[in-house]
């Protein structure tokens, strides 16, 4: 979190497990330091995955390559927990097709799952 000068807080990293949250956005914070509501969007969007584990170690690691790769060929922020689960940081007005296809592809054969992480809004009570 990275304080602002009106009290609140723009979100610093991608949020990973968090829905209704992105890079960014303009939030408040609990007694207790939790995020308790969005005070703004930054328009940013994030766009998680959950590869499948594979039968063959080989199948993950090109999986795992080509989704690096497409990240890294659009230009993306991205932060993975493990080896198997990835958020990518969508900014404003980025369209990212050939990510998206890599992504498709991995859904389309069984390797994988994906959602937008703004598919619920933010609650504090989840």
């Amino acid at each position: 979190m990275k304080p602002l000068d009106d009290g609140t807080f723009s979100i610093a990293s991608i949020p990973f497990q968090t829905y209704g949250l992105a890079l960014g956005d303009r939030v408040r914070l609990s007694a207790n330091v939790q995020v308790s509501g969005v005070m703004g969007s930054s328009s940013h969007r994030v766009l998680r995955m959950l590869l499948v584990p594979a039968p063959d170690p080989k199948q993950l690691t090109e999986s795992i390559d080509r989704i690096r790769t497409g990240i890294d060929a659009a230009g993306l922020l991205s932060v993975w927990n493990g080896d198997r689960h990835v958020a990518v940081d969508i900014p404003p007005g980025t369209h990212p097709s050939t990510l998206f296809d890599i992504m498709q592809r991995e859904v389309s054969e069984g390797r994988a799952f994906w959602e937008w992480a703004d598919a619920m809004p933010f609650s504090a009570h989840r």
